[in-house]
């Protein structure tokens, strides 16, 4: 697990490691400056012609101490800085006269020449107003180098981007690659800073969890190394009721494919059980499809009594994927909140898709939803549409405000949400911490991803994973069988079902 700190957290650490613990800022300084050196050996990069372009502030610094290094490797290094010397932070005036004292120049006007590697140091993490005037000259010419073929290093995040949110502030650099120091910032996880910032690195430059005293950061995210520390463990003396049974409620006419995903989705993120409740006009198809799953169809309406007994037998709840916004489904939704709000204990309850859609249609559903929710142990997994919807609130709002928004569903419900998009986040009422995905990848834009991830979720929640912890994970690993996906099928070509198979693999590769 690592964390993914805001601007004023990071600066906390930093004044921290300075003040109290005792590493000197210049120290920091040049430790950033060699970890970006490290990433061009590990990169195998070997620039002949560099061009440093540097701010008055430290991140200015980082950019200089780097040049400095750079042209000891025999690198052909141009340094420009913008913005008045007068401006200068105590650290940058020292590296500007270190580099004067080795006898470089600075030039004040950014000239034309030919580079194969820009280092972007205009702006770090501090920058809270839009790019202006020559500074946003500066950002323009490092981008036409950057298309021209130049490499583009951005240091610790690209001048432009918001650390907190990923925001672009008038304009950006777009960033081939960008060295992080010491923490990943959240506007380097989501977009479109993620877009802006390349391929990160995050290095360690002597800043460590000891600088947060009592106040841990407020995000973190997982690494591929941490999954088999989080899957579920196998009991190997265990059966097929070890591993939870899990009911899944979806689908309707000419809607059925929701609902096999899910169930893929369900089975090969472990469940030991199936069993679907399901329109009769798609029995054959499911059947054909999901030969492991159990089956209660009805006609026009479902028995009441058969929904109960089902109800019963089930550890966990998974409703929505494709179950429309019909009669008979209105009434699903209403019977499954009402078993949800009269159960004893904290039945685990996953709502996707039309499942959302029908509470946020009738107000009826929706009181009913929050008092049945807020008995415990719900996860809702809406996509910015459902969430607004449930909100009642503009779409148009939702757009650099995902995190406010999905805490605002989960207090309001008091559940788990994993508020999809192309950087999930997972929040829960009442905690601090959120959980930021960086697993995934354009591919799974398609069709039935969704369904997928609701279905991973009920299949770790069977198993015994904590409600907060099952969507965090589930959201991970649904983005790494996405990632596999892509690698057999591409991005281009992969669906849902592609995805909901590489869940399988991954467990293969990383399970216990």
């Amino acid at each position: 697990m690592k964390f993914a700190l805001r601007a004023e957290e990071m600066k906390a650490c930093d004044q921290e490691t300075i003040e109290r613990i005792g590493i000197p800022s210049m120290v920091l300084m040049e430790r950033a400056a060699l970890s970006v050196v490290q990433v061009l050996d590990e990169l195998n990069l070997k620039p002949k012609r560099g061009l440093v372009v540097a701010g008055t502030g430290n991140n200015g610094g980082d950019g200089l101490a780097l040049g400095r290094l750079m042209a000891e490797r025999g690198i052909q290094v141009t340094f420009y800085m913008e913005g008045s010397p007068e401006r200068m932070t105590q650290e940058t005036t020292t590296q500007r006269k270190i580099l004067e004292n080795s006898g470089f120049s600075i030039q004040s006007k950014l000239e034309d020449g030919e580079y194969d590697m820009v280092i972007d140091a205009l702006f770090g993490i501090g920058l809270s107003r839009e790019i202006r005037g020559s500074c946003r000259e500066a950002v323009e010419r490092i981008n036409l180098l950057g298309s021209r073929g130049a490499l583009v290093c951005s240091l610790d995040i690209p001048s432009g981007i918001c650390a907190d949110d990923g925001r672009v502030l008038g304009c950006g650099v777009c960033a081939d690659i960008t060295v992080a120091f010491a923490y990943a910032k959240r506007g380097h996880l989501l977009y479109p800073g993620r877009e802006y910032t390349g391929r990160l690195f995050v290095k360690d430059i002597g800043i460590t969890e000891k600088s947060f005293g009592d106040r841990k950061p407020g995000a973190f995210y997982y690494e591929r190394k941490d999954l088999y520390g989080l899957l579920p463990e196998r009991k190997k003396a265990g059966n097929k009721g070890t591993f939870g049974k899990v009911l899944l409620v979806a689908g309707s006419r000419d809607m059925c494919g929701a609902c096999i995903l899910c169930g893929r989705g369900i089975l090969r993120a472990g469940a030991g059980m199936l069993k679907i409740v399901t329109p009769d006009c798609n029995r054959e198809i499911i059947q054909q499809a999901l030969p492991e799953a159990m089956l209660y169809t009805f006609d026009q309406m479902p028995g009441e009594e058969k929904l109960w007994e089902s109800m019963d037998w089930a550890d966990v709840i998974v409703v929505g994927p494709g179950l429309g916004m019909g009669e008979a489904s209105r009434l699903l939704m209403k019977r499954i909140l009402e078993y949800k709000e009269q159960a004893s204990g904290s039945l685990p309850l996953v709502i996707d898709a039309d499942g959302l859609n029908q509470i946020a249609s009738d107000g009826g559903l929706w009181q009913m939803g929050q008092r049945a929710i807020a008995k415990g142990n719900a996860v809702l997994t809406p996509h910015p549409g459902e969430l607004m919807r449930l909100l009642k609130e503009d779409l148009k709002e939702f757009q650099g405000h995902q995190e406010k928004w999905a805490k605002k569903l989960a207090e309001l419900f008091s559940c788990t949400v994993a508020a999809k998009d192309a950087s999930t986040l997972v929040v829960r009422k009442g905690q601090k911490e959120i959980y930021m995905n960086v697993s995934g990848n354009d591919g799974m834009a398609t069709a039935g991803s969704g369904d997928v991830l609701a279905g991973v979720i009920g299949g770790l929640l069977a198993q015994g994973v904590e409600n907060f912890e099952a969507a965090c994970l589930g959201v991970y690993l649904h983005g790494l069988a996405g990632e596999e996906a892509a690698r057999r099928k591409g991005r281009y070509g992969m669906l849902a079902g592609d995805i909901a198979e590489a869940v399988a693999e991954i467990t293969k590769i990383e399970g216990k």
